[in-house]
């Protein structure tokens, strides 16, 4: 399985959503979205990982990568990913770094 990003900018924030597997041969490509961003100046990087079903932790570095980019006071924002993947992310201690939501209604 592949996986497709789809990236929209947003006035308030930047929406990346995602669909497939994030794993060494696909994060590249999510790794090249993330680049293309101007995150040095990002307030607010959603990422819609609701149609995600594994991610390795090459996507983890991925998802680190954005957040170390952007200013220090900005949100990383991750939403719908299943419980395999916040559990992930919980236990690396990368849940710190970045806010897990179940769902966009959650954002204010």
């Amino acid at each position: 399985m592949g996986l497709t990003i789809e990236s929209i900018s947003h006035p308030s924030h930047h929406l990346i959503s995602l669909s497939g597997e994030i794993d060494t041969k696909t994060a590249t490509s999510l790794m090249e979205a993330l680049a293309e961003l101007e995150l040095a100046s990002l307030l607010e990087l959603r990422i819609d990982m609701g149609a995600v079903a594994f991610v390795s932790s090459a996507g983890l570095r991925a998802l680190l990568f954005a957040k170390q980019k952007m200013p220090y006071e900005s949100r990383l924002v991750v939403i719908g990913a299943n419980t395999s993947i916040t559990e992930v992310i919980t236990k690396t201690g990368l849940s710190d770094a970045m806010m897990l939501v179940a769902d966009v209604s959650l954002l204010n």
